[in-house]
């Protein structure tokens, strides 16, 4: 409680003219904001309290594990209900006392969330319905995103999805499609936050993978179809539509994976079909005829790929990508844009071609000192025609 005594002699001072009205009142605010921070103090916990509660949390802990299996299936679930709802509790009650712990046991709460479903799917014999754990898990944590603001959660949500992804690839069905597209919808929809936004796009792209496989397709151009459906996107959002360099490495880790895989066996095992070729490489043309933007002019040069695979030592897709990687580097350079990006998917290109043709007929010294003439040829041309350009001084 603040003394009297303060605010009394203040007001006698400022009668005797030894304060002024703004300076009296500077000194009642220093008092007041001082001793609510040293009453603030004093009612912290013991240091012993702290510790008695950390043992006694482990001691029920302790017990429930020891008396796991003679515990009733619904009392198991209540438990960690009751622990589930107690952390969002906790969170309300110390939001004006201690700010810093709030996030924390929001997080606490998402993980006795992802615990009670475990304990569910464990007790009830649901182990076959794992996705739809993982699909729970991001829904509740773009939920606390939405609801929180806090980028703890952005990232937590970004593992949920990715995990709910990759978990169903081995099967998933109508249902849970639904519910992820619905869910990245709403992530993607609601939130301002451009990492969020990258996020939920790859989420995106990842459920439009997991559609193939649930529809049985069994062509090798279903990667392809997946970037000319994500292009849905810029057409219903196109005051968001600064994702240009999103469509960019997605294509650039498709080239790289096609050349991959065609010299892995995995695509000469089904002949590809000439017209759907033909209309995917048409899409992928359309897509930048379209918009008529230099980032997706790169994007529509995948319309090659269905043709270099009929080609199943990948020969053509190596010399295609070769082409392409040098020449989004000089390009680049010529818009005079940063090159770092473009500088590194030609050397990732590089090390591709190396490691899947040449592994086993060229030393891989002289192979790093032909690649070590080229990047320097390569600067010296750039640096040349800068210098020639007025960009650069000798």
């Amino acid at each position: 409680m603040i003394p009297v005594s303060i605010d009394k002699k203040v007001r006698e001072w400022k009668e005797a003219g030894l304060l002024d009205e703004a300076t009296g009142q500077r000194l009642v605010d220093y008092e007041h904001e001082r001793l609510a921070v040293r009453d603030k103090r004093e009612h912290n916990p013991p240091i012993l309290v702290i510790i008695g509660s950390i043992l006694l949390a482990l001691s029920l802990f302790s017990f429930v594990a020891a008396n796991w299996q003679a515990i009733p299936d619904l009392l198991k679930v209540a438990i960690f209900l009751v622990i589930m709802v107690g952390m969002y509790v906790a969170a309300e009650q110390v939001k004006t006392r201690a700010q810093r712990f709030v996030t924390l046991f929001r997080v606490l709460g998402i993980v006795f969330f992802v615990a009670t479903m475990i304990v569910i799917f464990t007790t009830y014999n649901l182990s076959s319905q794992l996705p739809l754990l993982f699909w729970l898990m991001f829904g509740v944590a773009v939920l606390h995103r939405l609801i929180y603001q806090h980028p703890i959660f952005t990232f937590i949500a970004a593992l949920g999805g990715f995990m709910a992804i990759t978990n169903s690839f081995q099967g998933i069905g109508l249902t849970l499609i639904l519910l992820g597209l619905i869910i990245t919808w709403v992530w993607f929809h609601y939130t301002n936050h451009e990492l969020d936004r990258i996020f939920a796009w790859f989420g995106f792209y990842g459920l439009l993978i997991i559609i193939g496989q649930y529809a049985n397709y069994e062509g090798r151009f279903w990667p392809l179809w997946a970037l000319v459906i994500m292009h849905v996107l810029f057409l219903i959002y196109r005051e968001r539509a600064q994702w240009n360099y999103l469509y960019l490495f997605v294509a650039a880790i498709l080239s790289i994976g096609y050349l991959i895989n065609a010299t892995e066996g995995w695509l000469s095992q089904r002949p590809p079909s000439v017209i759907e070729a033909t209309v995917i490489s048409a899409a992928l043309v359309g897509i930048y005829l379209l918009h008529r933007r230099p980032e997706l002019m790169w994007v529509s040069l995948l319309a090659v790929i269905p043709f270099s695979l009929f080609n199943d030592s990948g020969i053509l897709l190596a010399v295609l990508l070769e082409v392409v990687a040098l020449g989004y580097l000089v390009w680049q350079d010529h818009q005079r844009k940063p090159i770092v990006l473009a500088f590194i998917y030609f050397l990732i290109v590089q090390m591709t071609i190396y490691f899947i043709y040449v592994w086993d007929r060229l030393d891989i010294s002289l192979f790093f000192l032909i690649g070590a003439l080229i990047v320097f040829g390569l600067s010296l041309a750039l640096w040349w025609r800068n210098r020639t350009r007025g960009d650069v001084r000798t």
